[in-house]
């Protein structure tokens, strides 16, 4: 009987744990990426190349977590600097958007994890530009698996998915 308590009492502290973390992650998803020198000039190097263009302007949009890309006052694009869960902690990655929130590049800017390491791939985070579906069904069996890193791809998918979605509805 009392094995069994013990089994139970850390089946919920780990729960407990894992729900606090989550928690945590929903209050803190805006990352500091323009006082990093490095994320910064990844992302406005990523935007340049994008939007092919030197004189855009960036700013925050609609009162929420989106960046509006803007050039001569005509709006070209979008920007998500956000952070999803891993195993242990969050890392933090960026999502570039067209003018009709279609993904043009999504890139892994801190991952802080020894295991998974493999959704900084740029190769594996191709697969989600031009991702357009509706159904979360469909959109996760359009995304491939990585052995090793189940937490963190399902994690980025489902916080690329959301955000898309997001997305989509605030600019109707």
């Amino acid at each position: 009987m009392r094995n069994t308590v013990i089994k139970i009492v850390k089946k919920l502290s780990k729960l407990t744990a894992l729900v606090v973390v989550i928690l945590l992650s929903f209050s803190f998803t805006s990352i500091q990426w323009e006082k990093n020198k490095k994320s910064r000039i990844k992302i406005h190097n990523s935007i340049s190349n994008l939007f092919i263009s030197e004189t855009y302007s960036i700013e925050k949009f609609n009162n929420n977590d989106f960046i509006v890309i803007k050039e001569n006052e005509k709006t070209i694009g979008y920007l998500l600097v956000t952070q999803a869960l891993s195993k242990n902690t969050l890392f933090d990655y960026y999502i570039i958007y067209d003018k009709h929130a279609e993904i043009l590049k999504v890139e892994v800017l801190t991952y802080r994890e020894n295991h998974g390491y493999e959704i900084c791939n740029n190769r594996w985070l191709k697969q989600f530009i031009g991702i357009n579906s509706a159904s979360e069904f469909q959109y996760n069996n359009q995304v491939n698996a990585i052995s090793g890193a189940t937490i963190s791809v399902n994690s980025i998918k489902s916080s690329i998915y959301y955000n898309t979605q997001d997305l989509k509805i605030i600019i109707k």
